[in-house]
Parts: structure tokens; C-alpha cells; sequence
């Protein structure tokens, strides 16, 4: 791992735990003994360390899901393994990192929902068609609009609600994904979650 890659993964933890607006890059240089030249040198700007941090973020999720999706056959169970490690990874951010983005970072809150938007289109979708296409849902699902009204914005509503302060993970996981689905699933395959 370059240096670059460590002050990444160390800013990244910094800003999941605190927020964005409390680290400085100051901060930043200070914790790793550089100077703000240096720093600068890396990351053009906070904004442009956000991004990136954001990026690897992501990044990190999606090599989850990749290996979900090339371990189990079912996409339902592809679904449910997906957002029950979505809800983990969730639970262990603190709200005030994705409300400061939203706030403060407007360039990196856009490549946050851009991610978001790839979830949907290139995962989430098509997996919900697929399990149309294996008949393990309805065929009048409309899936854009299941999406929105029960995925598209997990984790705000997770925070939202202080769903980690009152139930468990697996709470969460039943409330907001597998009785979600058990209300699209088919009669004949309504005993498989």
C-alpha cells in the first residue's frame, strides 16, 4: 500500500466516524506527519480527498457484491445478501459523515449518489428483473417504483429513524429488505425467504 492509499484509508475512517467538516486538512497532515505541501500534493483540495474517499467507499462495497453475485445462484438471495452488508457497513457510519457531505461537499455527495444510481441500474435492477424473468416475483411488479419507495434511500431512512439505537441489525435486515420482498414475491415461492 503507497502512502497515498494509507492517508486514504485513514481519512476515510476519520470521516465515517466524524464527519467531514471537523477534519481538517491540517488535521489530515498532522496525523501523518506531512507537511500541507505534501498533502496537497496528493489530493488537490479537502473536496478532491472526499471524493476519493468516497470512491473507495464504494469501492469496497462493490467487491462485496461482485462476490455475491458470483457465489449464489438465486436473485433474491443476491438482494438480501447485498443490503444485509449494505446494513452492516450502514451501522458502523456515523449519519453526520453523509450529512456533511450533503451540506459541505457537494462534488463528493454527488459521487455518493452517483454510486447509488449504479447500484440500482447495474445491480439492484437487474436482479429484480431477473428474479421477474425466474417468475419469483410478480410480473406486474413495477421495479423502478419498488425501488424508490423501498431501497433507494436505505440509508438515509436507517439514520433517519435511529433504527441502530432501537432494534438489531437483523431487525433492520427483516424490516427493510426480506418483508419488502416477501410483498412481491410469487405464491409459489412465497416460502422461500
Amino acid at each position: 500500500m503507497d502512502r497515498k492509499d494509507e492517508i486514504l484509508e485513514k481519512a476515510l475512517d476519520h470521516f465515517l466516524k466524524n464527519g467531514s467538516k471537523v477534519i481538517t486538512m491540517d488535521d489530515i497532515a498532522h496525523e501523518f506527519g506531512l507537511s500541507k505541501k505534501t498533502l496537497y500534493s496528493l489530493f488537490e483540495n479537502k473536496e478532491a480527498l472526499l471524493k476519493e474517499a468516497v470512491d473507495l467507499l464504494w469501492n469496497n462495497f462493490l467487491q462485496d457484491v461482485n462476490i455475491i453475485k458470483n457465489n449464489e445462484d438465486n436473485p433474491l438471495s443476491k438482494i438480501i445478501s447485498i443490503y444485509t452488508i449494505a446494513i452492516q457497513n450502514i451501522s458502523t457510519i456515523n449519519p453526520i459523515f453523509l450529512f456533511s457531505l450533503k451540506k459541505y461537499h457537494h462534488d463528493a455527495m454527488g459521487v455518493y449518489e452517483n454510486y447509488k444510481v449504479f447500484m440500482f441500474e447495474k445491480v439492484v435492477n437487474p436482479l429484480l428483473e431477473e428474479a421477474r424473468d425466474q417468475k419469483l416475483i410478480r410480473a406486474n411488479v413495477d421495479i423502478d417504483f419498488f425501488h424508490k419507495i423501498n431501497f433507494e434511500d436505505i440509508d438515509e431512512k436507517l439514520w433517519k429513524y435511529k433504527i441502530f439505537e432501537k432494534y438489531s441489525i437483523q431487525e433492520a435486515i427483516d424490516y427493510f429488505i426480506i418483508l419488502k420482498l416477501k410483498g412481491i414475491i410469487t405464491k409459489d415461492n412465497f416460502d422461500f425467504i
